[in-house]
């Protein structure tokens, strides 16, 4: 009899793995759970287990592998059409915006898997999870990245793995050690998650958002620290936001339409002072943009994204436009003729307006805003910009009609005044 009770609880041993396991502070009851089977930790390939647990009160859940959203590889889960089970989406991170599914991912939801007295539970196996487009995971790391984030909502309801998703209340990552959820070659090493082994690894965050999580060894979070980090660095990429729009949206447009519209000796001045606001406005706004690219809370560096690539250069071409516009001063009072210099202050500006609005989109992707927010920004960028062209169009319209009633020379000097964006200064002098 005390060898079969051995043969039993070798048995067992063999057959119910040990799970590394981490649960949210800043969420209750959201834990995850990840199972390395001993062939697979042996050989570095093969089936990998984990699974995800959390309220049903939750619109979705997602948990990733690697330490950043670029380049992970997530999986999402939330209820199906029926709200008695799980729909379980593999999706692969492209940066900050929704992550796309992965048709690649081989995944399945095994026993244990559903909705029950208000728990969603996802019990899942992956056999190629070792390796995705994007990224690897070492199954022996004592140290290996993962990801989470949750949104709270009413259920989604589909079976659809590619649904749009609603963007994440909060995020973060952390890091199990995978030796310590290594054992067993069970199919399902959550069948009876009451004789597996929880033994937790050294799962810690590692400055994500929304504070810390917990293993075995109790609370390993700092949540009221992360939670003022991650509120500061909002409201800098919030400021860095207002501060750019009011530059590319309302005051480089409006000093370059004064330069138009205006008939006046004092217009250089109305149209230089506007630009040096509206620079100022940016140089604040750009500094803020380094140090939220340099400092991405628990992102690695964003400096190498297209939005801060490109607003650099275009912050950089800035510094061009007073130097052009001086340069054609200088040769216009001598000459009183049109320069080139004229036509590259101009045509740069112009193209710098638009890079600049374009970029504020690409800034609204990267900090994962709402689609709401990136469509507000679109038509407001977009009243701008075709209320800019009706301006333009309006004063050229008028300017052609004056030339018929002015004669030719006298047009031709003011258009070389007003596209030249100088006035000459003999013209603003006593004599005037």
């Amino acid at each position: 009899m005390k060898l079969l009770s051995t043969a039993v609880l070798l048995h067992a041993s063999l057959t119910y793995a040990q799970v590394s396991r981490y649960c949210l502070s800043s969420a209750k009851d959201v834990c995850y759970s990840v199972n390395i089977p001993s062939n697979t930790a042996s050989s570095g390939s093969g089936d990998i287990y984990f699974q995800i647990t959390a309220p049903s009160s939750y619109q979705w859940i997602g948990f990733g592998e690697g330490a950043q959203m670029k380049g992970s590889n997530i999986f999402i889960i939330y209820s199906d059409a029926d709200n008695g089970n799980v729909t379980l989406s593999p999706r692969l991170g492209v940066g900050e915006v929704m992550p796309l599914y992965n048709s690649a991912a081989q995944v399945a939801l095994i026993d244990g898997s559903g909705i029950v007295n208000g728990v969603m539970t996802a019990n899942v196996r992956c056999s190629n999870c070792e390796s995705w487009s994007g990224g690897t995971l070492q199954v022996t790391s004592t140290t290996a990245n993962f990801i989470w984030a949750y949104k709270g909502g009413n259920e989604i309801s589909s079976n659809s793995q590619s649904v749009n998703l609603v963007q994440h209340d909060d995020m973060g990552n952390f890091q199990l050690d995978l030796t310590v959820g290594t054992g067993g070659n069970s199919l399902n090493p959550f069948a009876d998650s009451s004789n597996a082994t929880a033994s937790n690894s050294t799962g810690t965050t590692t400055g994500g958002d929304g504070g810390g999580g917990s293993s075995s060894g109790g609370n390993m979070g700092g949540s009221s620290s992360a939670d003022a980090s991650k509120a500061s660095r909002h409201k800098k990429v919030v400021a860095h936001g207002i501060l750019m729009s009011l530059a590319f949206l309302i005051f480089f447009p409006l000093g370059a339409l004064t330069i138009r519209t205006l008939s006046s000796p004092n217009t250089i001045w109305v149209h230089a002072g506007a630009q040096t606001l509206a620079f100022a406005i940016a140089i604040a706004g750009v500094g803020l943009g380094i140090w939220i690219a340099i400092n991405p809370h628990s992102e690695p560096s964003q400096i190498s994204e297209a939005h801060p690539i490109i607003g650099l250069t275009v912050f950089s071409l800035l510094f061009f436009q007073p130097v052009l516009a001086l340069v054609h001063h200088a040769i216009y009072k001598k000459t009183q003729k049109r320069t080139l210099w004229a036509h590259a202050h101009v045509w740069l500006g112009r193209g710098l307006l638009i890079l600049g609005a374009i970029n504020g989109g690409l800034g609204l992707q990267l900090s994962a805003n709402t689609t709401k927010g990136e469509v507000a920004y679109g038509v407001i960028a977009g009243v701008v910009f075709v209320g800019y062209l009706v301006v333009l169009g309006i004063w050229y319209g008028m300017k052609r009609g004056q030339n018929g009633k002015r004669g030719g020379n006298a047009a031709k000097r003011e258009d070389e005044k007003m596209d030249g964006s100088a006035v000459a200064l003999n013209d603003m002098g006593p004599n005037r």
